[in-house]
């Protein structure tokens, strides 16, 4: 494994791809490479990066959370991949969706949805709360037929989340804590991170140009500070309070490290053997797209995840490696995509 290319994150700043960045290179054995470059906030004043700030993870909370439960909970019997999403959460009409659908989105779910009520609700009534989601997306219309391709989805991630809450009476963040965070003691890792952490936070997007690049949709800007420092940035958990199994999640480098290390070693706290090898099996050969239990297989086999915010992270369990981005790239503005070829770059893909 190489060490962290240095001049291109330089250049991703330089060039304005990103305001800043943490990357992280590490194996079983010990952290390789660590680096900081660049601001963690821009507007309303400039804060340097570090390495200790913490990101919104975005996405990374599949996996992380919603993925890493899921194993847990097969082990103990908890759950069956198999069986329908019905059988747990009896709101959903879609009888043929199982859980193994939502994981590797196959499951007819469109993409995106606003969860929270939009200036058309009020005249169809079909306005709901946080507490009725479930039994929205229970009746919600499905884009394609259950297992006929690939379409990544948040709303079965945010269906997956409630289903696990369900199942073991507990909310998601605690659930998250005392299984995955507390036991590999990742400290500054959690939902909805608490006032002393916010002058960590790398800053994400500002009302003003969140309104501009979704126009007329921008339904949310009752909450949306003028620049969003330690509050999730995705719409929908925020709606849900902040916890949902598509994202929310806060963290740095270094815990995700301790994370990365705990899935290469096996740790039976965390993940035995059999279920690592569980979660990374390819579940949708002859699909559009390589999906196995929370991640994205890629063509060498290793494990793959990121983040709208500007996150992702490659975990290789045969060479027992993994390189972990943080960037702040939605800050100030969401609208640059140039942040897709950089990833290219550093992960070498």
């Amino acid at each position: 494994m190489t060490k962290i290319k240095h001049q291109l994150l330089a250049e991703g700043v330089s060039e304005g791809i990103f305001p800043g960045a943490v990357a992280l290179i590490g194996n079983t054995q010990q952290i390789i490479d660590h680096q900081a470059q660049g601001l963690r906030m821009v507007e309303p004043q400039k804060r340097p990066m570090r390495l200790d700030t913490i990101f919104d993870l975005a996405s990374l909370t599949k996996p992380i959370v919603v993925g890493t439960l899921t194993m847990q909970l097969l082990k103990q019997g908890q759950l069956d991949l198999f069986a329908s999403v019905s059988t747990y959460l009896p709101e959903i009409q879609h009888q043929q969706i199982r859980l193994l659908d939502l994981l590797t989105h196959t499951s007819g779910y469109p993409a995106w949805r606003a969860l929270y009520p939009q200036a058309d609700d009020a005249v169809d009534g079909s306005t709901h709360t946080p507490a009725q989601v479930v039994e929205y997306l229970g009746d919600m219309p499905l884009d394609y037929e259950t297992g006929s391709k690939v379409v990544y989805s948040c709303l079965g991630y945010i269906l997956m989340g409630k289903l696990i809450e369900r199942v073991t009476a507990q909310p998601l963040a605690q659930l998250a804590q005392a299984q995955i965070f507390q036991p590999l003691g990742m400290n500054d890792t959690c939902y909805n991170p608490p006032p002393g952490w916010q002058s960590r936070c790398a800053a994400t997007e500002t009302l003003e140009n969140a309104q501009v690049r979704r126009g007329e949709s921008f339904q949310r800007q009752d909450w949306w500070h003028q620049v969003l420092v330690g509050t999730v940035h995705d719409e929908n958990a925020h709606y849900l309070g902040g916890i949902s199994g598509n994202a929310g999640l806060f963290s740095t480098t270094k815990d995700l490290s301790l994370y990365c290390q705990a899935i290469l070693k096996e740790d039976p706290e965390v993940l035995s053997a059999d279920s690592t090898a569980e979660m990374a099996k390819l579940r949708t050969a002859g699909l559009n797209a390589n999906r196995s239990i929370g991640w994205i297989v890629l063509k060498d086999r290793a494990l793959y995840h990121s983040g709208f915010t500007g996150t992702a992270l490659r975990l290789d369990l045969e060479r027992r490696e993994y390189q972990i981005l943080l960037t702040n790239r939605v800050h100030p503005s969401a609208a640059d995509n140039r942040i897709l070829a950089f990833r290219d770059q550093f992960f070498e893909f």
